[in-house]
């Protein structure tokens, strides 16, 4: 799981496209336990081996076991919430 940082709506937008390459373009590289897509310039992420797979409605909840994280970068995580992109604030 990659955590983007508040700057990075439009990747998010770009990942959130369906039928896309969406790696297309992305500078990332293999993360460590799982091998999974560990994107570059990110704030933070985890490594997650899949534990269980419940449903939800029109969802899947996914729960997954930690192997592995990490905070490489400064500043805020990206949020959405109600439609929009938003920030923290004090």
């Amino acid at each position: 799981m990659n955590i983007l940082g508040a700057d990075q709506g439009e990747l998010c937008r770009a990942f959130a496209v369906s039928g896309a390459d969406k790696f297309a373009g992305v500078s990332h590289r293999p993360a460590p336990a799982t091998g999974s897509p560990q994107l570059d310039d990110v704030p933070a992420w985890i490594d997650c081996r899949i534990h269980a797979v419940h449903t939800g409605g029109d969802h899947l909840i996914v729960v997954g076991r930690v192997e592995a994280m990490g905070a490489e970068g400064e500043g805020d995580p990206l949020l959405f919430h109600k439609g929009r992109f938003g920030r923290l604030a004090d």
